[in-house]
C-alpha cells in the first residue's frame, strides 16, 4: 500500500501569494500612470488658460472697443432745432448727448438748454429728449426765464416743444418785476405769455415803489 503524500501548506499558497504581488505591482503602476496623466492635463489646461487670459489683454490694448447693441451712442455738444405750432424757432443744446440704441429716439442730456426765438429759456443739469414726440423732460434743478425778467424755479418740467407748453407736478417758486410766487403745481402756456399756478398758491406783489408788498394765497393765473 502506498504511502500517503503530505504537502507542505506553505508550498501550497506561494503561487497564489506570487499572483497577488504581480496584480499589486501592476495596478500600482496603473495608478502611477493615471497620475501623471492627470497631473499632465491640468498642467496643460492652467497653460492653456493663462495663455488665453494674456492673448486677452493683448488684444483688449492693441484693438478698439467694441459697442454693443444694448449701449448707447454719445455725442457731444448736440443741436436739435425745430418750430412750434405758431412758426416760432426753438433750440436745444446740451453738453452731452446719449441716444439709446434700443429705441433711436430717446436722447438722455446732460445740461440741456432749450432756448425759443422769443428770449425764453430753460435749462436743467439733466433730461431727456423725445423727438419724435417732441416732449423734453428735465430732472432736478429747473430754471425757467423769460425776456420779461421772470424766473422760476423746480425740480422737473415736462417740455412740449412743438406746442410751446411746459407743465409741472414739482413745487415751483417764480419771482419777477411784479413780485414773487409759489404753487405746488403749474403750467406755462403760449409759450411763455400766461402761466396757471395751482395748489397751496401764494403770491407777493410789489408796487412800483416796492415799499409796500401786497400778500396773497390761493389759486392764481398769472398772464404775463
Amino acid at each position: 500500500m502506498d504511502a500517503v503524500k503530505h504537502h507542505d501548506p506553505a508550498s501550497l499558497w506561494a503561487p497564489r501569494r506570487q499572483l497577488t504581488l504581480a496584480q499589486a505591482r501592476q495596478r500600482s503602476q496603473r495608478v502611477r500612470y493615471l497620475r501623471l496623466a492627470f497631473t499632465a492635463c491640468a498642467a496643460i489646461a492652467i497653460g492653456l488658460f493663462l495663455g488665453y487670459i494674456i492673448r486677452s489683454a493683448i488684444a483688449k490694448d492693441t484693438s478698439p472697443v467694441q459697442v454693443s447693441e444694448d449701449e448707447t451712442i454719445t455725442m457731444l455738444n448736440p443741436r436739435f432745432s425745430g418750430r412750434d405750432s405758431t412758426g416760432q424757432s426753438f433750440q436745444i443744446t446740451a453738453d452731452a448727448a446719449r441716444r439709446r440704441r434700443a429705441t433711436g429716439t430717446l436722447v438722455d442730456l446732460v445740461n440741456p438748454v432749450l432756448i425759443d426765438e422769443t428770449g425764453s429759456e430753460i435749462s436743467a443739469p439733466s433730461g431727456m429728449y423725445d423727438r419724435d414726440a417732441g416732449i423734453l423732460e428735465l430732472y432736478e434743478d429747473v430754471r425757467i426765464s423769460d425776456a420779461n425778467g421772470y424766473t422760476f424755479m423746480t425740480s422737473g418740467a415736462r417740455v412740449f416743444v412743438g406746442e410751446g407748453r411746459v407743465e409741472g407736478l414739482s413745487p415751483l417758486q417764480g419771482r419777477g418785476p411784479l413780485g414773487d410766487i409759489s404753487c405746488d403745481t403749474y403750467e406755462v402756456l403760449e409759450d411763455g405769455n400766461r402761466v396757471v399756478c395751482k395748489g397751496n398758491v401764494k403770491t407777493v406783489i410789489y408796487p412800483a415803489t416796492k415799499e409796500t408788498p401786497v400778500t396773497g394765497e390761493g389759486e392764481a393765473d398769472g398772464s404775463q
